[in-house]
C-alpha cells in the first residue's frame, strides 16, 4: 500500500508526514482489501486545516472529506476515522454472512461416508 501526503498552503515537516503514514497504515492495515494507494492532502485555509483522503480500493473507491480543525492531528484522525468506517461497510457488504448450516454438515458427512 502506497501512502502519499500532500499539503496546499502550509509547510509539512516530517513528525506531520510520519504520523500520517502511521495512522493509514494502522487502519488500514487490518483489511483483507487490496489496497494500491492512499491519497491524504491537508489543505490550510484562514489557519483552519481540513484533510481529504482518497483510498484506491479494487472496485470500490472512499473519497472523505473532514471538518476544518486548528490542529493538524485532528483533521488527520477524523478523515482516517470516517475513511475506515466506509471501508469496514464495504468489506462486511461483501463478507458471505451465510454459512453452512449443521444439517447440510452432517449429510455431507453421511454422503461421504457411503
Amino acid at each position: 500500500m502506497d501512502v502519499v501526503v500532500s499539503v496546499r498552503h502550509f509547510e509539512l515537516n516530517d513528525e506531520i508526514k510520519q504520523y500520517a503514514v502511521d495512522t493509514v497504515n494502522a487502519a488500514f492495515g487490518e483489511f483483507r482489501l487490496k489496497i494500491s494507494n492512499v491519497n491524504l492532502v491537508l489543505d490550510m485555509q484562514k489557519n483552519l486545516v481540513k484533510a481529504t483522503i482518497s483510498v484506491a480500493i479494487k472496485d470500490y473507491p472512499i473519497g472523505v472529506e473532514s471538518a476544518a480543525y486548528d490542529n493538524v492531528y485532528k483533521a488527520i484522525d477524523e478523515v482516517v476515522t470516517k475513511a475506515e468506517t466506509q471501508a469496514r461497510k464495504y468489506l462486511d457488504k461483501k463478507q458471505e454472512h451465510r454459512s453452512v448450516g449443521l444439517k447440510d454438515l452432517e449429510g455431507e458427512k453421511a454422503a461421504n461416508a457411503e
